[in-house]
């Protein structure tokens, strides 16, 4: 059974299986299956010989070959990965490592920065530079690479701790999830047995391989498919690499969709070698799918997923996103639909006492399946709230019909409560983004001593456009009625944290600002 393995076992398996085949682009370098393995071989026994097993290990760095080898090394040298994202702060980072107890950081040109002030605030780790020749603390990345001394292959449980993924931190100091080889290969059977991952993809990777475009590597590498990164994951890069790679697939948050779909070349490219895209972290503007729908065709699959129970939960298939209205006979969107949960994954939509609710009302989803965490790192306390009676309790609030299909609500902490009414700040958005002249939205709650909480909308507008506040209040007034904001604000784009995701912490306090 493949959760029953550690992921450096199914990964040897694949790297024999497809010794031949291309498995790993980047610009103009290629590598087959088994030039990959020879180098992960090395790696992994100077690791092991370097660092005792499950040491904590910091990746901090872009999208890179580096990185790709160095989970593969790690994976197989039992020790633990703590991905770090590039844009994270010299603040974050040291936060991060720190709380996991790192023992070594790996870094980059991007990040060489922030590394040289951590340093300084932690000297005892062990740093070493992915792409530089030399390296001042420790043997450097080639010195790694070529050692042959001989070295037995350490063993790894499957209940040996893999990863340390730590949360966007947007409601309090970021929390380490734990995560197992069991865990992990807990997500990989559930892509590969419900995903449309095939043999002949060729899978291009924009987003940050620290993040969810770094957990579709793998599930495409043990199908014997070919993965691209993307050279400094813009949509430029991306656009260039489709005709020129003969890109199939890839996966990207809804921002980045809506640059692709918006982007003035995007006509000129051809993209007849797509089949499949893949979005997730939160729902994508209507503009955006209807643009992209047009573009592309029905190739569009919802991923969710949350850092506890690592990106597969609930998944929507491209024929799904539709359904027919019984009474009128038309095809209508499934706004905010997340789809149905994957095979192996039990979701419950709950009350607040933890009885599940009737199909139609709104709740907190519930999760029960191998590859949810088992807890927070050195955080009991936090771990209770979120993990009971075998069941995780997500934050997000959500609501099932009789088919199965859920619909998002919003997280269950951005709910406000305006004059009596409850409102969720996702069907406002999804509302203002049906407008034409909508690219993103973004809505928070602030406090007000008439209404009790008020909604705030911040948008971005489609270039060109004459839009202003008071034709989205007309819009929404039309369609949402009361839930309409009591204020609308237009920015050039909307803040983004480290993952791409619109920050509402950023917006709420630009809100709470402009109330003072």
């Amino acid at each position: 059974m493949l959760s029953g393995v550690s992921l450096g076992h199914v990964a040897e398996q694949a790297a024999r299986k497809y010794a031949e085949r291309v498995c790993l682009v980047y610009g103009g370098q290629r590598w087959t299956f088994a030039e990959l393995e020879a180098l992960v071989i090395r790696l992994s026994m100077a690791l092991a010989a370097r660092l005792r097993s499950q040491s904590r290990v910091g990746a901090f760095m872009s999208n890179r070959p580096q990185y790709a080898l160095l989970q593969l090394a790690s994976e197989r040298a039992g020790l633990v990965r703590v991905p770090m994202n590039a844009r994270f702060t010299t603040h974050e980072a040291t936060v991060i490592l720190e709380d996991s107890g790192a023992e070594a950081l790996f870094f980059d040109s991007s990040t060489a920065d922030r590394a040289q002030e951590i340093a300084l605030r932690l000297p005892k780790l062990w740093y070493c530079q992915v792409d530089a020749e030399d390296n001042t603390n420790g043997p450097s990345w080639q010195t790694l690479l070529a050692d042959k001394e001989a070295s037995e292959m350490r063993t790894v449980s499957a209940d040996d701790i893999c990863t340390i993924n730590y949360t966007s931190g947007t409601s309090g100091k970021p929390k380490g999830v734990v995560l197992t080889h069991r865990n992990w290969c807990g997500v990989y059977r559930n892509m590969l047995i419900d995903r449309d991952i095939r043999h002949e993809d060729v899978v291009a990777h924009i987003g940050p391989l620290t993040h969810a475009s770094g957990t579709y590597f793998m599930p495409w590498y043990l199908r014997g498919a070919c993965n691209v990164i993307v050279e400094g994951a813009t949509v430029d890069g991306l656009l260039e690499a489709i005709p020129r790679e003969r890109i199939t697939t890839f996966t990207c948050v809804p921002t980045v969709l809506t640059r692709i779909v918006n982007h003035r070349d995007i006509d000129r490219i051809d993209s007849s070698s797509l089949r499949a895209i893949g979005y997730g972290a939160e729902p994508v503007p209507l503009n955006t799918f209807e643009k992209a729908l047009k573009r592309f065709g029905p190739v569009l699959t919802q991923n969710y997923g949350l850092t506890e129970a690592m990106m597969t939960v609930t998944f929507l298939r491209p024929d799904e996103h539709f359904r027919i209205d019984p009474q009128t006979g038309e095809r209508r969107l499934r706004v905010g639909c997340i789809g149905r949960p994957y095979t192996f994954v039990e979701v419950v939509v709950r009350d607040r006492e933890g009885g599940m609710v009737r199909d139609g009302d709104t709740g907190e989803i519930t999760i029960r399946s191998e590859h949810m965490m088992g807890g927070y790192w050195n955080r009991p306390e936090e771990t209770a709230k979120t993990l009971r009676d075998g069941w995780l309790w997500s934050g997000d609030l959500a609501m099932r019909d009789r088919e199965g299909f859920i619909t998002l609500a919003g997280r269950s902490k951005e709910m406000l409560i305006s004059g009596g009414f409850n409102i969720y700040p996702a069907e406002i958005e999804a509302c203002l983004t049906s407008h034409p002249a909508v690219m993103e939205a973004g809505v928070v709650g602030v406090a007000d001593p008439d209404w009790g909480e008020v909604a705030i909308a911040y948008v971005s507008i489609v270039p060109d456009t004459n839009t202003d506040a008071s034709q989205l209040q007309a819009h929404c007034k039309a369609l949402i009625g009361i839930k309409t904001p009591k204020a609308f604000h237009i920015l050039n784009g909307l803040p983004k944290n480290a993952n791409g995701k619109i920050d509402k912490g950023a917006l709420r306090q630009l809100a709470l600002e402009k109330c003072r």
